[in-house]
């Protein structure tokens, strides 16, 4: 059996062991919005803003150190850092479960598993797109897509499970529970994720054979304007969308929705997620486009999907919201899931890894502000429609900040086809 073969089958153990671990590793941390609804029942005086930064920090803070992560990946290997990021969300679990003051969750739970969590995320993307590379178009899309339904698939289970983990137990016992799978889980992943049989070894980190000259225009290439405007997009599209997740449990509940319902419907969002995920290299397969466009567009829909669930929750057909909620899914399945993939397009060729760490850095701080920001003007005005604005708010600016990418990019390469004429 030659080379080629085994890696063409070790690539779909890489894609496997990706996608299992963002089910049961990033999948809790998407689904900490029903924890959150359990500790504002029990501690009546902690604000929407703390909470908020709890479950934001540990769903993104590692984003914010994305070039760590890669670095380390680098030094010491794809899979020592995956096996030790997997292993502090199992330490974290275990010692968070164990504190009473709700204020040591930031430092227990949500900064070593924000940490670990993201770390997670990005070698999965960084190691499948070793195996699949950019150049094999709708493999590498396909893979991506396949690998993106981790999570919201995660929370989808993840949150059913740790919702009737909480209804029988306290939420401490949930997590001592979680440990455990999860260190079970580390076992099984741990050995699978190698870069071993990959024919594209990633290059060490320091390249001392690149001169200045050559990192001088490679930085203004990274920071052209763009490519900045490309980015205040990430960020406020992932401020919408995580502002209105974080916090949809909580405003079901406080309009007077079931428990069990608004877990239902917010898990139902995940479940649709995962569905347009798989079904963009479908559709890029029928209808040959280029995504740069689909981001403009996720958040154009995302934003008469979020003033449709504005309206129909203060109807007394309220039901029905429910259908723009899932729907508003296919912003995050665009935005998150494309982003290795449009990387190779906005950035020079060999900086694809590095435009994707752009984007990780990017998309946790618009992770991580969105539902604090979302969250204090919540404590500020005590109604929750100041949640769906502020969303509102961000996807506006988003559409603005893609559509303003595209014209700037069509332009600079008119420029350029006519200096070559």
């Amino acid at each position: 059996m030659d080379f080629d073969t085994i890696r063409n089958h070790y690539g779909i153990l890489i894609v496997l062991s990706t996608f299992i671990s963002r089910i049961i590793f990033n999948g809790f941390c998407w689904s900490y919005g029903t924890v959150i609804v359990q500790l504002k029942k029990q501690h009546l005086n902690i604000s929407d803003t703390e909470l908020s930064l709890i479950g934001s920090i540990g769903q993104s803070f590692g984003g914010l150190l994305a070039p760590l992560i890669l670095f380390l990946a680098r030094r010491y290997g794809y899979q020592l850092t995956f096996i030790c990021s997997l292993l502090t969300c199992v330490i974290s679990l275990f010692i968070s479960s164990l504190i009473h003051n709700l204020h040591w969750l930031l430092i227990t739970y949500s900064l070593p598993y924000g940490f670990a969590n993201a770390a997670i995320f990005i070698l999965g993307t960084l190691i499948c797109g070793h195996y699949y590379p950019v150049n094999q178009h709708i493999k590498h899309i396909s893979i991506m897509c396949i690998i993106s339904t981790g999570f919201p698939i995660g929370y989808h289970i993840m949150s059913a499970w740790v919702f009737s983990s909480i209804e029988k137990n306290e939420w401490q016992i949930m997590k001592r529970h979680l440990a455990f799978i999860e260190l079970i889980a580390t076992c099984i992943l741990g050995p699978i994720f190698t870069m071993k049989y990959s024919s594209n070894i990633p290059l060490e980190y320091q390249r001392p054979s690149i001169t200045v000259t050559q990192n001088n225009n490679n930085r203004k290439s990274r920071f052209s304007l763009p490519i900045i405007v490309w980015l205040i997009g990430i960020f406020t599209t992932m401020s919408a969308v995580n502002n209105f997740l974080l916090h949809l449990e909580s405003y079901l509940k406080y309009l007077g929705f079931a428990s069990a319902r608004a877990d239902l419907w917010f898990r139902l969002h995940g479940l649709f997620d995962a569905l347009f995920r798989l079904s963009i290299p479908l559709f890029i397969h029928l209808y040959p486009v280029n995504i740069i466009y689909l981001f403009p567009t996720c958040v154009f829909t995302g934003f008469i999907f979020l003033l449709l669930v504005f309206g129909l929750l203060y109807t007394s057909i309220n039901a029905l919201a429910i259908l723009p909620i899932v729907l508003f899914s296919f912003t995050s399945a665009v935005t998150t899931s494309l982003q290795y993939t449009v990387s190779n397009q906005l950035f020079d060729k060999d900086e694809t890894e590095q435009g994707y760490i752009y984007h990780v850095i990017i998309t946790s701080l618009g992770l991580i502000l969105g539902p604090i920001i979302g969250g204090s003007f919540l404590d500020l005005t005590g109604n929750y429609k100041s949640i769906m604005l502020i969303s509102l708010m961000f996807l506006l600016i988003s559409f603005i900040s893609f559509s303003l990418t595209i014209l700037l990019s069509n332009k600079k390469e008119d420029t350029h086809q006519s200096e070559q004429n």
